[in-house]
């Protein structure tokens, strides 16, 4: 079980401070035991929320020590942490726990010198404020996140979603990201940046109930041929009507999106099979081996193969 410390401070956004609980917790299959989850700030008592509540946190930052995971959901970008709790993390960088800074959260391992001569993202409002407060750093705003060895930066708001997705696929798997983000009603993994923000390989259902309809035929099954012209058809729509409403609905092209939706499958068959590559990529519908091995390179950075060892690696730890 991995351990999980999440940092709260006065005047945090409920919304920030939900996301990795929700994620890491609650969205989790009751059967599976995979993240423990401990909110703690530097008073040990109760803080106040930005939204006028106040919580009663019952745990100090010296859990940081005994944490596996170390998250800071957001920061006030005026603000310099304690010593106390920049030592915390200084010490769990150097003791190699993964430590992420969630949308502004960013500031707060800035401060500490944990992103210095790092590439490191945050919301993109604050990109300038960002690189002013911190030259040592190289700011990219578009990510909707970064990941540094083992510190992890992600952009604005919903981004933490994709960075906590990604986190767990990171700790387990694909499957197991796919399976929580089904219930969390969110995108296993979004391809955009935050200048694309919505790019999603699988979405939320649109309102038009066509568009939703072929979304469903196509993710049960995947292996099909698909043609624009045909997903026109099916929509009852002309192929200009259909991408102008589908890219309305989901941020991307309905070709983007049917690639990203076969990787998405592809990387569920390479972690839980013994599939050769060859077969995985039949199964995920690419119309040949190289053209699923550019695409996969292309989004991922690896090769299928490499990711299939990778993943078995993991497992048999």
């Amino acid at each position: 079980m991995i351990e999980v410390a999440v940092v709260a401070f006065e005047g945090i956004s409920l919304f920030h401070l939900s996301v990795p609980l929700a994620i890491f917790r609650d969205a989790v299959p009751s059967e599976q035991k995979l993240f423990n989850v401990r909110v703690c700030s530097q008073t040990n008592r109760y803080v106040h929320l930005s939204d006028g509540l106040s919580i009663a946190i019952h745990h100090d930052i010296s859990i940081i020590k005994q944490s596996d995971l170390i998250i800071v959901p957001s920061w006030l970008p005026n603000q310099v942490p304690s010593s106390q709790l920049q030592e915390q993390l200084i010490e769990a960088k150097k003791d190699k726990k993964l430590i992420v800074g969630l949308c502004l959260g960013a500031y707060s391992l800035a401060y500490s010198g944990l992103l210095d001569g790092l590439r490191a993202t945050t919301h993109w409002k604050y990109g300038d404020d960002f690189k002013k407060r911190f030259p040592l750093l190289t700011c990219d705003i578009n990510p909707l996140y970064i990941v540094e060895d083992n510190i992890i930066t992600s952009a604005g708001s919903a981004a933490a979603i994709d960075c906590c997705l990604h986190i767990v696929k990171h700790y387990y798997s694909a499957k197991v990201a796919n399976q929580i983000a089904r219930v969390m009603v969110s995108s296993p993994e979004r391809s955009g940046g935050q200048n694309q923000y919505i790019e999603n390989p699988t979405i939320k259902k649109p309102s038009d109930a066509r568009i939703a309809n072929l979304i469903d035929l196509v993710l049960e099954n995947i292996s099909d041929n698909y043609t624009l012209n045909g997903a026109a058809n099916y929509c009852m729509m002309s192929v200009r009507s259909f991408s102008r409403n589908f890219k309305s609905a989901n941020g991307i092209s309905f070709n983007t999106w049917l690639i990203d939706a076969r990787l998405n499958y592809s990387l569920e068959l390479l972690e839980s099979t013994s599939l050769s590559v060859t077969e995985v990529s039949e199964k995920s519908g690419f119309s040949s081996e190289q053209i699923y091995r550019k695409h996969f390179f292309h989004k991922y950075g690896v090769a299928p193969k490499a990711w299939q060892k990778m993943f078995k690696s993991k497992s048999t730890r």
